[in-house]
Order: C-alpha cells, then sequence, then structure tokens
C-alpha cells in the first residue's frame, strides 16, 4: 500500500477519512481514497467535502468491477472506487482556517 492511499470502510463516519486525507494531501500533495462495495459512499463523500471546502481538487474518478471469492468459495462481483485529489491552491487558506476555527473552540 502507498503510504499516500487512504483505504477508505462502511465502519467509520466518512469525515474520519477527511481528517486523515488532508494531512496526507499536506505532507505529500496528493492523495487516493479507495472504497470497496458499501465503502464506495464514505470515498465519494469524503472526496466531495475535500474538493468543496477547498483542500483539494479532483484528479482522476476510476471504478472496477473486482472478482473475490465469498468465504464459501463462490465468486462473486464487487465494485471499487478510487478517486486521486491533488493538493488545491486554497489549501493553505483552508488548512489555516480550521486550524485557528479549532483552537477557538478550546
Amino acid at each position: 500500500m502507498d503510504n499516500s492511499e487512504v483505504r477508505v470502510g462502511q465502519g467509520k463516519p466518512y469525515t474520519s477519512y477527511v481528517g486523515a486525507s488532508k494531512e496526507i494531501l499536506k505532507a505529500k500533495g496528493s492523495v487516493e481514497l479507495h472504497g470497496l462495495g458499501e465503502a464506495n459512499s464514505n470515498v465519494v463523500r469524503a472526496a466531495e467535502m475535500l474538493v468543496s471546502l477547498g483542500y483539494a481538487t479532483l484528479e482522476k474518478f476510476e471504478t472496477f468491477t473486482v472478482s473475490e471469492n465469498d468465504t464459501s468459495g463462490i465468486p462473486r462481483n464487487r465494485n471499487k472506487v478510487i478517486i486521486k485529489l491533488s493538493r488545491a491552491g486554497t489549501f493553505d487558506k483552508a488548512y489555516a482556517d480550521f486550524n485557528s476555527f479549532r483552537e477557538s473552540k478550546k
């Protein structure tokens, strides 16, 4: 797994992946959000939030069908989504604004 990749699950809210993605964007300049099956909605929502808040711009949106065996050995198809984002020109301002807002709440 690449250290600029975030594997998104369905068990956590999408907002928990937004924070992790912001830190990767700050350090690396780009991030890939990966989701499989039911987690795809969390991938899309996290990416949408990062873009709408000025942290990222959309570089690539890919969908795949992945074939895997279930626990009984029967093959089944699942959908996979990969969204690649890059740091937006407004990233530094959005990041600073969020941190100052968070500090004022303490």
